[in-house]
């Protein structure tokens, strides 16, 4: 006779999943093989690294569906420290890019710990909340949550990356208002952060241009920023059925790293309104999954950790298409399962194995 736990393997996920990753594979190819012949006179380079890192990635997602997920409360102190001291090793020793210390590499590997930082993050929100959960109504049961949100977003502002700490603080605010907070006090601290985030957008130039092109987008969208502009039309060429796989224009050194942040107009193109409202329906399907398995948890620590992880992937969503759009100031966040980026990849492959694994306890005695 099966396990029982074998049928609540949530196998919707993890198709879901997989038909994000392979379609991810499929784009980066389509994306990149141009820029990549004109660049490095290598025109599968970035395709070749996605289907490794996805491999990895769904090894990674494999064995952490089998990885008893209260581990990661055990050790969270662990896993906190280690992330910590990653931040802090790739302000010191990281690889410079784009006027950015954000990578470390060993050898041809490079690792982007504020991907990791992420999804510690919920870890670590999803232990205090387990723990603490009837003291969030009042300011001295958040102040701890805010004091660890904090401290893994600063070390990540410097690098400077100011998307990836929009996404944290968004995701923990949400998560502490699934977990009981008052709406309020969310309200209040979320307006205490528009300052720090208003410096942090007059300390770099670049920031306060992007600012400039999307609000001037707002009345007229030819005198927005040049990648704003390529991306609209990009999403708005294809038509219905897009111009076919391998077939956009956009793609040839006019969309700036198309493989990347700004995949999804490419998938606009070449697979039109349909093939963008099948990858939006996915990631909807994604988050009622998630939601489903957090609501069946069989403890809070599970349902804390399946809303965190859900909502992690679920908002770098929405601001990435947002972006995309023009609805959003431009933020270097990348699509999840389909965007170019081993780290990424990674991160939420293992994220996803988390949620699995979280499903297949629901109802068993293991």
């Amino acid at each position: 006779m099966k396990d029982k736990a074998s049928y609540n393997f949530d196998y919707s996920l993890f198709i879901i999943t997989l038909i994000l990753v392979i379609l991810g594979i499929l784009m980066v190819f389509s994306s990149s093989v141009i820029m990549a012949d004109i660049r490095w006179k290598a025109p599968y380079l970035f395709v070749i690294k996605q289907a490794v890192w996805a491999a990895l990635g769904l090894i990674g997602m494999m064995l952490f569906s089998n990885f008893n997920y209260h581990y990661l409360q055990k050790y969270v102190k662990i896993l906190m420290f280690i992330t910590l001291a990653v931040l802090v090793a790739v302000l010191i020793i990281g690889t410079v890019k784009g006027g950015a210390k954000r990578w470390l590499r060993f050898g041809f590997i490079g690792f982007q710990p504020s991907e990791l930082a992420k999804l510690v993050v919920v870890v670590a929100l999803a232990d205090y909340l387990d723990r603490k959960k009837s003291r969030i109504k009042d300011w001295r049961g958040l102040w701890p949550a805010f004091f660890m949100i904090g401290l893994f977003c600063i070390p990540i502002a410097m690098e400077p990356d100011l998307g990836t700490p929009v996404l944290m603080v968004i995701v923990s605010m949400n998560l502490l208002l699934v977990a009981g907070a008052r709406f309020w006090h969310i309200l209040v601290t979320g307006l205490a952060f528009i300052p720090f985030g208003v410096i942090e957008v007059l300390r770099k130039p670049y920031r306060i241009e992007r600012m400039k092109s999307f609000f001037s987008s707002w009345y007229d969208i030819n005198s927005g920023s040049y990648q704003l502009s390529q991306s609209i039309l990009a999403l708005g060429s294809g038509g219905f059925f897009g111009k076919g796989l391998g077939q956009g224009q956009l793609k040839m050194m006019y969309l700036p790293e198309p493989h990347t942040d700004f995949i999804f107009p490419i998938i606009g193109e070449e697979l039109g309104y349909a093939g963008a409202l099948f990858v939006i329906a996915l990631f909807i399907l994604f988050a009622w999954r998630g939601l489903v398995i957090a609501r069946n948890s069989k403890d809070l620590f599970g349902g804390f950790l399946a809303v965190g992880i859900t909502f992690m992937v679920v908002f770098q969503v929405a601001i990435n298409l947002g972006v995309s759009c023009g609805l959003l100031p431009t933020k270097g966040l990348s699509l999840p399962f389909v965007s170019f980026g081993g780290s990424s990849l990674m991160i939420n492959l293992i994220s996803v194995g988390i949620l699995l694994n979280i499903s297949k306890k629901i109802n068993s005695k293991s």
